[in-house]
């Protein structure tokens, strides 16, 4: 296996505007928005929430990793992507004058947030965006891992959902959280070395992180399985990290304090 390192890392949510807050328990009342200096304001007119948690994300773990956000690799990863505007469009077909918004519509897609991260950075490398469900953080690690061993170079994974908006909220009351997480084969800015991705043993469903029970909004967006591997990042501990808790046979990434 090529050498791979994660070299930066990132998280949002709501009241959380940076890991630095969430580690230290600062929650900040009005951060209601993130800033997303990922992509340009011009850019980001009838975008969603999640567009720009994606971005925050995006762009904190690269300024972490001090890698180039004009050349790094990034992946986006989300079980339900741009729910908020498909709704809002959905709205308008049976309830408003069935007149949708251009400008909404390009918004709706999944790879949104992909698609203006490339544009706003002048990015051209590569770009996914992927969906699987409560193991869209596992999916997203393992793009990143099998694009570096390929290609080598740097990679930005962010995982990310929003609330889920009415109706289907009555359904789901998963709260906001996004994840950034990157890696590289150059190990100038490296924190921890992966020597290791194998399948394990299922692991019981996450419930506490960081020695205390986590928001039961958190729980069901898949963003919440990487908080073990910030856990473990933060304290430069190495060992296995399961990448999805909860599911059956999930992969784990071993890792290696430098």
């Amino acid at each position: 296996m090529r050498p791979i390192y994660i070299t930066g890392f990132a998280l949002w949510a709501k009241g959380f505007p940076s890991f630095g807050h969430f580690v230290e328990g600062r929650i900040t009342d009005a951060q209601e928005e993130p800033a997303c200096s990922w992509v340009p304001s011009r850019l980001l007119r009838g975008s969603s929430r999640l567009t720009r948690m994606f971005g925050e994300v995006a762009a904190q773990a690269t300024q972490h990793a001090s890698a180039d956000p004009k050349t790094i690799a990034t992946i986006y990863t989300s079980s339900y992507g741009e729910i908020e505007t498909m709704v809002q469009l959905l709205d308008v077909i049976f309830r408003g004058d069935g007149q949708l918004s251009p400008m909404r519509f390009k918004n709706s897609v999944h790879n949104a947030a992909s698609g203006l991260g490339s544009i706003g950075q002048g990015n051209m490398a590569f770009s996914t965006a992927l969906a699987a469900g409560p193991r869209s953080f596992e999916a997203g690690m393992l793009e990143a891992l099998a694009l570096l061993e390929e290609r080598g170079g740097d990679a930005v994974v962010s995982c990310a959902d929003d609330a889920i908006p009415m109706p289907l909220g009555a359904l789901d009351a998963r709260e906001a959280l996004a994840i950034g997480i990157a890696l590289s084969t150059d190990p100038k800015h490296a924190r921890m070395r992966v020597i290791d991705v194998a399948q394990t043993d299922p692991q019981p469903a996450l419930q506490e992180a960081w020695g205390q029970p986590i928001r039961a909004g958190w729980l069901a967006n898949p963003a919440v399985h990487a908080l073990p591997l910030l856990e473990q990042l933060h304290q430069g501990r190495g060992g296995q990290v399961v990448l999805a808790q909860g599911v059956n046979s999930p992969f784990a990434i071993t890792l290696q304090p430098l």
